[in-house]
């Protein structure tokens, strides 16, 4: 049985005859009567009674001709989705990102498409980064956020964001308003770090370890919006990345305090699956090469997206 075959055998039904129903599908009348009479040998049972005039549906025809206007009409309810999602009127995009992504970088580039691309549902995965390049790699998730590049060759990269670590201490602390601290100056000096966060962790006791300090941490926290809390509170000092700190930096919330050892470049990378990329996700790579991260501090807060534990 094919999709051809039912909307002769339909134009049949609603002409209640032959060559009327050629008019219509703009085919001959024996190529129409020719299609029909295969639909009835595969249905084994006549569709019709043809009478003088005109025909008539027989008790299979009344059958078929009700399960035929739902099956062409599920054809047509199909063609509509796929044009919408070729035309981002439907859809989804899932992101898989490490925190300071999820909270921090992706909220103005995301207000951005979605002014572009309205009807799209975005879906944001809060995810451990040695996480990540497995989930897009299963298309567990269309796109991830990451901070080295994968090892997967099938993934491509782009490099999104450039920042450095920074460390920040409350206004009112002692070392608030010193310049050229070295690491090692740091010493016995209390700390708040961030658990969860493996990487940033990583990086700081490992500057801590090659200056030969102690890092005397004194809480350890599960975000960053806990750790600003904790040292606006002077409980101790953080070191994080930057773009967490931006508006809290300028808002005199929070002081930074340069350190030589920090003055590294971390970058943040858009990982995706090379070949097929659903038009959702290549309309994110887009928006992604053309924003500009100046703006972070300006941009809405991740409170406007829903993130998703993961």
């Amino acid at each position: 049985m094919e999709i051809l075959q039912l909307e002769h055998f339909l134009a049949v039904v609603d002409e209640r005859t032959f060559t009327r129903a050629a008019e219509r599908v703009f085919r001959t009348q024996p190529a129409v009567s020719q299609s029909v009479k295969k639909l009835e040998e595969e249905m084994g049972a006549p569709l019709f009674t043809r009478d003088l005039n005109d025909v008539t549906l027989t008790e299979a025809g009344k059958l078929l001709a009700d399960y035929a206007r739902r099956m062409l009409a599920l054809r047509d309810q199909a063609t509509r989705r796929v044009c919408e999602l070729r035309d981002l009127k439907a859809g989804t995009l899932s992101i898989a990102a490490h925190e300071s992504a999820a909270v921090y970088l992706l909220p103005g580039p995301l207000r951005n498409y979605l002014q572009l691309h309205p009807e799209i549902k975005i879906g944001i995965y809060q995810t451990a980064l040695e996480d990540i390049p497995s989930q897009v790699m299963n298309r567990d998730v269309q796109v991830g956020f990451v901070k080295e590049r994968p090892v997967f060759r099938e993934l491509e990269c782009l490099e999104v964001y450039s920042d450095r670590m920074t460390l920040i201490a409350s206004p009112r602390n002692p070392l608030a308003s010193r310049s050229g601290l070295h690491i090692r100056d740091l010493d016995e000096c209390p700390f708040v770090v961030h658990h969860q966060c493996g990487s940033t962790e990583k990086v700081v006791l490992r500057l801590f370890a090659e200056q030969q300090a102690r890092c005397n941490i004194v809480a350890e926290l599960w975000s960053f919006e806990n750790i600003k809390n904790f040292v606006q509170a002077d409980v101790g000092l953080a070191i994080v990345p930057r773009i967490t700190v931006i508006q809290d930096l300028r808002d005199g919330l929070l002081a930074e305090i340069p350190v030589q050892e920090l003055n590294v470049p971390r970058t943040t990378l858009m990982i995706f699956r090379s070949g097929y990329l659903p038009d959702s996700a290549r309309e994110l790579v887009k928006v992604m090469r053309s924003y500009n991260h100046r703006n972070l501090a300006s941009a809405k807060s991740a409170s406007s997206f829903e993130l998703a534990a993961g």
